[in-house]
């Protein structure tokens, strides 16, 4: 047995330790806490088994969740809130420690960082007793964890998710099996308006059979749990991606709103929405107040999703052209822009960076760029257009810091710097983090 001290903590809830003039990865250790560790030979290499911790961290609290370590969904349990955000704060001041003249504010808080996700999915499995159990994938696994009540998923939702299952089992509907490609129910995905109330919920089948359909709707709905709509949808193919591309309603419109500021939102199953409106709000906002639109401004928003954004700016600007790939999300856009009487906003269905490079080719005037990528960034292509449009501001909000930093540089390539870096600490507890970045023309 061996002790080693924690020297620092990363941004994956990992504590550093030094063990033979290297740095390991100890999940869930704290910086200033000694381990006592079991040295594991694995071959060649040696792994670091943490047996107990001998001096334990003021900031250390008890995981309120029962399968914290098991499940791998949330990486800052075993922290307090407050210091979560100063890891997460720490972490982003040292990836951008190159950019000197910019300052990096500490990372924005969530009122409440449990509850928070009014968005969630289960994977669904039969137990050796024959009942239907749901959860959640393990980590780097397709092993399921069983639970229902997440710590930061929404409260509401984990009273449906148990009153689904007692349909499901009361009528002995299986849940799929990857390994036999048997089975009926493979998810459940719940989505809920936080303003509106309104509850979404789709139950994804291994294709369109759902023997008894009629009887677990009804047994859904006698329990008043407040469910507007239910689809079902049909994935039948081997993969694991959770939605398919087909599905019917089979209670209610087969959609739901909610509202932004005072704009209303109407979402299909399938749609891109934040899983946390009340840090969306937050987000936008600091998106939007960063861009100072003008009344005789043309804002494009790229990778729109279903229009938030654009259609948020269309009250300050003079246009805004509003381009995403997703055809659902693209459609739901149109239908938000009118359920908003908002006319000064255009939609296309297209790649943001082949619209962009149409856009720079025909020198189309551009005042003001807003993008929201996904994880894996914008691309050099998209950038190099900015750069030939020549837009007086850029805010550029990522879900990925590190995506942000490399595509940041390929911004500053093409004239423009950095001015401000915020972030919105959008989903509490685990190691994901919203960002804001605005740039302007050198």
């Amino acid at each position: 047995m061996l002790e080693l001290k924690c020297i620092k903590e990363d941004f994956f809830g990992n504590g550093i330790v030094i063990y033979k003039d290297e740095e390991r990865k100890i999940p869930g250790l704290m910086e200033g806490e000694i381990g006592l560790f079991e040295p594991v030979k694995n071959g060649k290499y040696t792994n670091l088994q943490l047996l107990d911790i001998k001096k334990v961290s003021p900031d250390r609290c008890e995981p309120k969740c029962p399968v914290y370590k098991e499940c791998g969904g949330c990486q800052f349990l075993h922290t307090t809130y407050e210091h979560e955000l100063k890891i997460k704060t720490e972490y982003m001041k040292d990836l951008f420690k190159t950019s000197r003249s910019v300052k990096i504010d500490d990372v924005i808080p969530m009122d409440n960082p449990y509850s928070y996700r009014d968005k969630c999915q289960m994977t669904y499995k039969l137990s050796k007793s024959k009942k239907v159990v749901c959860g959640f994938y393990e980590e780097k696994s397709h092993k399921i964890v069983p639970i229902t009540n997440c710590m930061i998923q929404s409260d509401k939702a984990t009273a449906i998710i148990d009153g689904i299952n007692k349909a499901l089992t009361k009528n002995k509907i299986e849940p799929y099996d990857e390994k036999t490609g048997r089975g009926v129910v493979r998810h459940v995905v719940i989505r809920i308006g936080e303003y509106t109330n309104e509850i979404m919920v789709s139950l994804v089948t291994n294709g369109e059979m759902f023997p008894g359909r009629k009887n677990v709707i009804n047994d859904i709905l006698k329990q008043n749990l407040g469910i507007t709509t239910i689809v079902q949808n049909y994935n039948d193919r081997d993969t694991s991606i959770v939605m398919g591309d087909r599905e019917r309603v089979l209670y209610g419109p087969g959609f739901i709103y909610d509202k932004i500021d005072e704009f209303k939102f109407k979402l299909s199953s399938r749609s891109f929405y934040q899983v946390n409106p009340k840090g969306m709000l937050k987000l936008y906002k600091k998106a939007i107040d960063a861009l100072d639109i003008k009344k005789t401004d043309i804002v494009l928003d790229a990778y729109s999703g279903v229009g938030t954004i654009g259609i948020l700016m269309s009250k300050m600007a003079r246009e805004v052209y509003s381009v995403e790939l997703n055809k659902d999300a693209y459609k739901d856009a149109i239908i938000n822009a009118k359920l908003n009487n908002v006319k000064n906003i255009k939609f296309f269905n297209e790649d943001s960076t082949r619209f962009i490079q149409n856009l720079a080719k025909n020198r189309v005037k551009i005042d003001l760029l807003v993008l929201d990528p996904p994880r894996e960034g914008s691309t050099k292509e998209f950038i190099n257009a900015v750069g030939a449009l020549k837009p007086k501001k850029v805010v550029y909000v990522s879900c990925e810091p590190k995506s942000l930093q490399r595509d940041l540089y390929d911004f500053t390539k093409n004239d423009y710097k950095i001015v401000s870096i915020d972030s919105v600490d959008m989903f509490p507890r685990t190691s994901n983090l919203e960002t804001v970045c605005l740039l302007t023309r050198k």
